[in-house]
């Protein structure tokens, strides 16, 4: 699989374009990224990177339903460090 292609589409929702045509909507709050330390940071950016960190970890579900990133993401310990060392 390439790399995924995130594309906003509102102050806090994207579609995931994944290999083979897959399209996931995916939301990211606000707070989510100010509790990150990443609030300078453009949404899309942040989406982009636990996109990637989710599929190095085979984190994304296998259905087509709408993501919750923060939510898939926190389910890994090393989640919080390792998005502040990629954007930070």
């Amino acid at each position: 699989m390439g790399e995924p292609v995130v594309l906003q589409t509102g102050p806090e929702t994207f579609q995931v374009l994944l290999g083979g045509g897959r399209r996931l909507d995916a939301t990211l709050a606000h707070h989510t990224r100010r509790g990150l330390g990443l609030h300078g940071v453009p949404p899309v950016q942040v989406a982009t990177e636990i996109v990637r960190f989710l599929l190095e970890r085979d984190g994304l579900p296998d259905d087509d339903g709408p993501l919750v990133l923060a939510a898939l993401a926190g389910r890994h310990p090393e989640f919080v460090e390792e998005i502040r060392a990629r954007l930070g």
